[in-house]
């Protein structure tokens, strides 16, 4: 975005230099040592060096070192800001939103933690959120207002559109031909809205003529729909499916509502009939399925349905979210063997997702099969060496299979990946005075457990 904003303020010919371009952009995405006040010489290596991994797009360790940083400096909003960037590098945009609003409380409505936002919106195509930001952003910069016209038509504010479009004309002039196209296609657009009221009418004078039309029925949910007019969506389905009761398209809008409106029985019928129909495609079925998951926890009856319909639809599955979201549903209902042998199928369609590697491998330690931990966990180390908790449970593997030197040499190997990471370094010695009573070396053994609990008093 901001590379963008200055091809922007470059086209638009204000008397800035090529040097003063080049010295707001260092300025934006670098860190100096003043920006992070009064701290430790350790924290600032480390946060540093998470600057540096960084730099080399290794952002899972980045991510590592800042959390140890935002451990010890919780206020700083250097590294919330750094902590957003890296998740948004790992395209995990929940994490990423989390950190870089954290960083506004901590530091205001700084323009680039603004600017950062607007990314992780613009990014998902969440563009009500998106526009939001960019209305603070032009407060603090009213160069940004180039990009609102664009906004307001994805969020159907066509008003507001053509009028930033007139505000930046007046300022600039009104020929530039992007400009000119924008304002013939909201032009386009209005008019457009204008005949798609026409077409509810005449979609509901059709029905009314002919109340077994399930197209016009399934168009006119679709124009609802289009409109944020749930209310009206819930109207035209329960009509659907009363005047065609064989349809099973009524129940693809229905479902959720009846979810929301707690009428649970009705939803898990909309359920079994779109799971059970021969005229909705497998992957439509599976994106109502994972709905039903994500609305399912602590409902008994929606959790038995889903259950179910996990059965039906677990062999034909193309997408690893899915097979996560089933694994992730029997984690809940305390099954931790079922959600292993989702989470595996998962890892099978995309084998180096590495928060499925690491529930496989936290999990098969929980139901005692030892030997898959040190199949999963060998090769995740071979992935992501860098990764410790993978060398700490390959080690809890060995020792429960009485093989202390083994996790003696992997826990010793992971110990030298540790970066501030207290309770994982705690743990490491605790498995390592285990492995070394299974010797019957009790000296190692008792040194290990105090340095455990040396390490306990700074948790």
């Amino acid at each position: 975005m901001k590379k963008h904003l200055i091809i922007i303020l470059m086209a638009t010919a204000l008397s800035w230099s090529t040097t003063t371009y080049a010295q707001e952009e260092v300025e934006a995405v670098e860190v100096n040592q003043d920006d992070l006040g009064d701290v430790s010489n350790s924290f600032k290596d480390t946060f540093f060096n998470a600057l540096a991994e960084k730099a080399k797009g290794n952002h899972d360790r980045a991510i590592v070192l800042l959390q140890n940083c935002a451990k010890n400096e919780p206020t700083s909003g250097a590294v919330q800001f750094e902590l957003a960037k890296n998740h948004f590098a790992n395209k995990d945009f929940n994490k990423a939103e989390q950190s870089i609003k954290k960083a506004i409380e901590l530091s205001g409505n700084n323009e680039w933690m603004l600017d950062m936002l607007f990314d992780i919106y613009d990014e998902q195509k969440d563009y009500h959120k998106a526009v939001l930001v960019m209305e603070q952003l032009v407060k603090i910069n009213n160069n940004y207002e180039e990009f609102l016209p664009t906004l307001y038509y994805r969020t159907g504010q066509y008003d507001k559109a053509l009028k930033s479009l007139d505000d930046i004309d007046a300022r600039q002039g009104n020929g530039d031909p992007r400009r000119n196209a924008l304002r013939r296609s909201l032009v386009n657009r209005q008019q457009q809205e204008v005949r798609n009221e026409n077409n509810i009418e005449s979609l509901e004078a059709e029905i009314a003529r002919n109340p077994n039309n399930e197209q016009a029925y399934i168009n006119l949910i679709y124009m609802h729909g289009r409109n944020g007019d749930k209310e009206a969506v819930f109207e035209v389905a329960q009509d659907f499916e009363r005047n065609v009761p064989n349809s099973d398209a009524a129940h693809l809008a229905l479902y959720k509502i009846f979810i929301e409106n707690d009428r649970i029985e009705d939803g898990v019928a909309s359920l079994e009939k779109i799971l059970t129909s021969d005229k909705i495609d497998r992957e439509t079925k599976m994106k109502v399925l994972q709905d039903f998951i994500s609305m399912s926890d602590g409902r008994i009856e929606l959790e038995n349905a889903v259950a179910e319909a996990i059965d039906w639809l677990s062999d034909d599955v193309e997408d690893p979210n899915a097979y996560r979201a089933m694994g992730d549903f029997y984690l809940k209902k305390k099954d931790p063997t079922q959600a292993v042998a989702f989470y595996e199928k998962g890892l099978e369609l995309d084998n180096n997702n590495i928060d499925i590697i690491k529930s496989i491998a936290l999990l098969s330690i929980d139901i005692k099969d030892y030997n898959k931990t040190i199949l999963i966990t060998n090769s995740a180390i071979d992935k992501f060496p860098a990764q410790p908790l993978f060398y700490l449970l390959n080690g809890v593997a060995h020792n429960s299979l009485n093989a202390p030197d083994k996790a003696i040499e992997i826990i010793e190997l992971g110990q030298s990946y540790l970066l501030d990471e207290v309770k994982l370094e705690q743990d490491m010695y605790q498995q390592l005075a285990i492995s070394y009573d299974k010797k019957g070396d009790t000296t190692r053994a008792s040194i290990m457990r105090t340095k455990a609990q040396e390490l306990s008093k700074k948790l």
